[in-house]
């Protein structure tokens, strides 16, 4: 299971980035370091342990098929409302 990383991104340019490649690699699988890419001072990515990258793909998959199904329930509820006012309503006729 995935403990979440609290610590704090480091912000790295890409230039930079381009020339330590290897020294964060290293420090982001040795030592669980994480990194914002800027590129001309804009965040464009983000460099995490593959562990937090996973547990944050699963966590967005997991929500996804949680909305989905939500949305599915509020649309049967609302299927069984509208026959029960359709059936109410053709019983008053």
């Amino acid at each position: 299971m995935f403990r979440y990383n609290l610590s704090p991104l480091e912000d790295i340019g890409t230039d930079w980035l381009r020339s330590h490649l290897r020294q964060v690699l290293e420090q982001v699988n040795y030592h669980e370091a994480r990194f914002a890419v800027l590129r001309r001072g804009v965040p464009v990515a983000g460099i995490v342990p593959i562990t937090e990258a996973r547990a944050l793909f699963e966590a967005t998959r997991a929500d996804r098929k949680y909305r989905e199904l939500h949305r599915e329930m509020k649309e049967r509820d609302e299927t069984v409302l509208r026959q029960a006012v359709a059936e109410a309503s053709d019983t008053t006729r």
